[in-house]
């Protein structure tokens, strides 16, 4: 039974031998010496300072990125502001009248004006007893007789 285990061990031992495995160990320790020299080509202090100088860029863009946001809300508040105009400016604009509106408008007021006029006419504005499209001496003192012109003795002679 002994000799059957050294047998089976002794089996298993040369069967796990692989020439491929020997051969990359072989190629590894070939090139061991060209990464050594690359590794010394490393400088690492100036690493260290290209990556303190990538974190200040870093820091740089961040606060330059907030105040890009700063600008893009105020931005964002005039363009509202903008739109709250225009939207005032249209609501006029669906307000308006139409020339055909606006000239019946002006039309009705140029009739008020003549009807204010024949009221003007129609008055007594000196309180002469004598309306003011007949009265030829519309500024007669109050109390004084005037005959049927308006006009007062002192206004004829003066």
């Amino acid at each position: 039974m002994k000799k059957l285990i050294f047998a089976v061990i002794g089996f298993v031992v040369l069967g796990c031998t692989n020439p491929s495995v020997e051969e990359g160990l072989a190629n590894l320790e070939a090139a061991l010496p060209e990464l050594e020299a690359s590794m010394a080509g490393i400088d690492v202090d100036q690493m260290i300072a290209d990556v303190a100088t990538m974190q200040d860029q870093v820091e740089t863009m961040e606060t330059d990125i907030e105040g890009y946001e700063l600008q893009v809300e105020e931005w964002e508040a005039q363009i509202q502001s903008i739109l709250a105009d225009l939207a005032g400016v249209q609501e006029i604009i669906d307000n308006a009248g139409t020339k055909d509106q606006v000239a019946a408008i002006l039309a009705d007021v140029e009739g008020i004006q003549a009807m204010i006029d024949q009221l003007v006419l129609l008055a007594d504005y000196d309180y002469d007893g004598v309306i003011n499209g007949l009265d030829k001496c519309p500024d007669t003192e109050l109390g004084v007789p005037v005959d049927d012109e308006g006009c007062s003795e002192a206004q004829k002679q003066g």
